[in-house]
């Protein structure tokens, strides 16, 4: 299945990879935020039910395994804490 994978809030410019089951499925160079619509960038990778992602940036990396949703949201709070979980909202694309 695609999965979307929304860069959010807190990107800088930013390298920024992301892996399904350990492999890099994209990677985003000068990656930055948006702030008038809050995305940076749409990681849109092909992930099956189960499989594990993974977003890098800045040294800092954090996981989720796959259940099913078709979009998950990484952000970067001001003190460089990433967060990887479901969007703040429904469907806007």
């Amino acid at each position: 299945m695609t999965l979307a994978v929304e860069l959010g809030e807190g990107f800088a410019d930013d390298e920024v990879i992301v892996l399904v089951d350990g492999r890099e499925a994209w990677r985003g160079q000068r990656v930055a935020t948006n702030y008038s619509v809050g995305i940076a960038a749409i990681a849109t990778v092909s992930a099956d039910f189960g499989s594990t992602v993974e977003v890098r940036v800045r040294g800092r990396a954090k996981s989720r395994r796959v259940g099913g949703e078709q979009r998950l949201r990484a952000d970067l709070d001001p003190s460089g804490v990433l967060t990887l979980g479901p969007p703040r909202m429904g469907d806007v694309f």
